[in-house]
């Protein structure tokens, strides 16, 4: 009996089923997927760029999982639609098409519906599919999985494949682990969106509360002013008229002055590639060339590192401070002095000026000079504002920053 002849396995006939099967990358850890995947949810949920950073997961899955094309759709609750919020690899047609559709049509609607993964191996047979994009693409088959968080819908990731059976048992398992992750990162970005949109809001109102401060009780003061003088005109006391004319003239300066400088002090803030000290040098050094006040700045000791957002409340409380002795002090010399010591920041600001009995700016209906805006600043990082004057003795600022685990080091 002859030998069988065993021929060699051509690399076409390995797997008829698959003719454009990608060979697999051979032994690969499984668990490293894992870990890039959670870098990338991580990536994700640390991003304030939410379709940035999608597009760039996107991108990564693609390569984890060998799939040629993905995209991301995002769930719109008052419309119950689907609408795509990152893509990689797609035609403009498709992302015309898909951009947005019902929940519950088609395959990737039916995952989002269901709230179950769906696997297409093969969308030339699959009835389940009725929109056009997929085949307009030639895509072979699809996975598409749901991405939840606290078993709420957010939207679904869909991968495609220009080959048939392109998804094994694997991939599903994996992108189910990780969906969950997105899931999660998602709505983690769409919390640092909302949280930053408030702290935008709250500085809004600080602002238009020192508006309220600075400018609204001059109209106010102007507003009377004017009627009086109206008032002397209609009796002929030109002398008492003039003097109201140069009151309300002078009225009218000081608060075009106060106006600019505030423009300039909404426009300036800590960047993220500066410092609270950087800044404050900076500030009192423009601060004294615009206002004649000769502002000097001082460090003592070392400076723990702060968030930028307690440090822009520090350097807006600064820039109270220095206004209040540029409006009322009557002040030849400021000192701003920052001290690091006992897990705590401590910032004074002091002036050599007219000082004021702070009695009288304790009942509500009288606060003024920023006051009450400055010690709710510091309430934001659990902070203390002290002033210290009394007539003819100058007034000192005493800004107080603890250091616990919420704003800094512990």
């Amino acid at each position: 009996m002859g030998r069988p002849h065993n021929h060699p396995t051509k690399p076409q006939d390995r797997d008829r089923s698959h003719p454009r099967a990608r060979p697999r990358t051979p032994g690969r850890d499984p668990y490293e997927k894992i870990k890039e995947l959670n870098v990338l949810s991580a990536g994700i949920s640390q991003s304030p760029h939410l379709s940035g950073s999608l597009d760039a997961a996107i991108e990564r899955l693609l390569k984890i999982t060998e799939a040629d094309i993905g995209s991301i759709h995002l769930l719109d609750p008052a419309a119950n639609d689907l609408v795509l919020a990152a893509s990689r690899g797609v035609t403009q047609s498709f992302i015309y098409n898909e951009q947005r559709f019902p929940m519950g049509a088609c395959l990737c609607g039916l995952a989002a519906r269901t709230g179950a993964v769906v696997i297409s191996d093969d969308l030339s047979k699959d009835e389940r599919l009725t929109r056009s994009a997929c085949r307009d693409e030639r895509f072979g088959s699809m996975i598409s999985v749901p991405l939840l968080s606290r078993e709420k819908l957010l939207g679904i990731l869909t991968l495609y494949s220009k080959r048939t059976h392109a998804f094994t048992h694997s991939n599903r398992q994996l992108l189910v682990a990780i969906s969950h992750q997105i899931g999660l990162a998602i709505e983690n970005s769409r919390l640092f969106t909302r949280t930053k949109e408030s702290g935008r809001l709250e500085e809004r109102w600080l602002i238009s509360q020192e508006l309220h401060d600075s400018i609204a009780q001059s109209l106010a003061y102007l507003n009377m002013q004017t009627k009086l003088f109206e008032d002397d005109l209609r009796a002929e006391s030109m002398d008492q008229a003039l003097e109201k004319f140069n009151e309300i003239r002078k009225v009218i300066q000081d608060t075009y002055q106060d106006v600019r400088n505030l423009l300039i002090d909404f426009r300036t803030e800590i960047k993220e590639d500066d410092t609270l000290e950087s800044a404050l040098k900076k500030y009192c050094a423009e601060f004294g060339d615009r206002t004649g006040i000769a502002t000097e700045y001082l460090r003592q000791g070392d400076l723990p590192p702060l968030p930028l957002s307690i440090q822009n409340q520090v350097f807006r409380m600064v820039q109270e401070s220095l206004s209040n002795i540029r409006k009322h002090a009557g002040a030849g010399k400021a000192v701003v002095k920052l001290r690091g010591a006992d897990r705590r920041l401590k910032i004074t600001v002091e002036d050599d000026g007219k000082g004021f009995d702070l009695h009288s700016v304790r009942d509500p209906n009288q606060q003024h000079m920023g006051l009450s805006i400055m010690k709710e600043r510091a309430a934001h990082f659990d902070g203390s504002v002290r002033i210290s004057t009394a007539p003819g003795r100058g007034t000192l600022v005493e800004i107080d920053v603890p250091l616990n685990r919420s704003n800094g080091p512990s």
